[in-house]
């Protein structure tokens, strides 16, 4: 029989079940990054949710599971200002648009590739956040808000009819993506720059 949560935690979460599981997929991700995968046990993100060891596979399968449901969790969150920018059309110049998405987009992987990053080192929890992401691919929610947002130009009359959207907006978010990984991967600090040349080669090919 599950254990009864601390009444701190109750207090919290209102003893809903997917409250619960939010309040200890943000605990996982304090204890990951303040200390880092390695030391991510279930023992250590109980301690950090206050909550018994035990309660945690009353919620999740394993600490895998529950790792990898912690660093998408965290990339959706991260993520959430990403819904409004179709919004902007209509408004600035596409140019101007598409650097505004880029500089939103940068917040959320400056965090999420070094996340990614150590994943690969730990080829069980890569197979389990594949497995995770199967469902739950935050990386798919880039592409399809700047399709939203190039088709809606495209309505306004911005961007030429039968422009490929998608495929514009899949170079936009891989280009992204790829600045993050090299300045990463290079231990690049200070000032993140905007693809600001790319990204007006993408608009002016648009129109």
């Amino acid at each position: 029989m599950p254990r009864p949560l601390p009444p701190s935690v109750r207090a919290a979460t209102g003893g809903d079940p997917a409250a619960v599981r939010d309040h200890i997929l943000d605990a996982a991700h304090r204890v990951i990054e303040g200390h880092g995968l390695s030391a991510a046990s279930t023992r250590a993100i109980a301690a950090e949710a206050e909550i018994g060891s035990g309660t945690i596979y009353n919620y999740f399968d394993g600490r895998l599971q529950l790792v990898a449901q912690a660093i998408l969790h965290h990339t959706h969150q991260l993520a959430l200002p990403l819904a409004a920018f179709p919004d902007r059309a209509g408004r600035s110049t596409v140019s101007r648009n598409l650097r505004h998405f880029a500089k939103l987009v940068d917040t959320v992987l400056v965090e999420v590739v070094p996340l990614m990053a150590a994943a690969f080192a730990d080829p069980e929890l890569l197979d389990t956040l594949r497995d995770e992401m199967a469902a739950h691919d935050p990386s798919a929610a880039g592409v399809e808000v700047v399709t939203s947002y190039l088709e809606a130009e495209c309505e306004l009359g911005r961007v030429a009819t039968g422009a490929d959207c998608g495929a514009a907006a899949a170079t936009v978010v891989a280009l992204c993506h790829d600045l993050a990984f090299q300045r990463y991967l290079h231990g690049h600090t200070g000032e993140r720059k905007v693809p600001t040349r790319e990204l007006d080669l993408i608009a002016s090919a648009l129109r």
